[in-house]
């Protein structure tokens, strides 16, 4: 029997830029990814989303400032076994604050990337779908 994994990931953007994180293991290695990862048993999705950008990419984020943007849950999105959820929040930050990020943990290297430059393809897992959310939230 395999095991269902509920997962959270952070998105930090300063209105134009987005920070990535390139994946160190498989599944998807060298990929872009949100820095993110697996909820602890006992852990909310907030405490866990905070805990994640610090241990990813070394960034302290206030839990009130991270908001919901998706949940990404189709079968199969993870080619690992079991049924992945993640729960994606997003926050606003400073130009500042993206650029001190530094790869820890499962990234291999951080990335400031336009968010209007990022295509499908150059995205882990499907986390290209809160790319589009965030396209359609920033256009509002």
């Amino acid at each position: 029997m395999t095991a269902d994994r509920l997962t959270v990931d952070g998105v930090l953007i300063d209105g134009t830029h987005v920070l990535l994180i390139e994946r160190a293991k498989d599944p998807y290695k060298g990929m872009l990814a949100f820095p993110g990862g697996r909820v602890d048993p006992g852990e909310d999705l907030l405490t866990a989303a905070v805990r994640e950008l610090d241990e990813e990419v070394g960034l302290t984020v206030v839990p009130t400032d991270l908001l919901p943007l998706i949940v990404l849950d189709a079968p199969g999105r993870d080619p690992r076994p079991g049924h992945v959820a993640a729960h994606v929040f997003w926050s606003l930050v400073s130009t500042e604050v993206l650029h001190s990020a530094q790869a820890a943990s499962d990234a291999k290297s951080v990335h400031v990337t336009p968010l209007y430059e990022i295509e499908a393809g150059d995205m882990a897992f499907d986390h290209y779908h809160a790319i589009e959310t965030l396209h359609a939230l920033l256009e509002v």
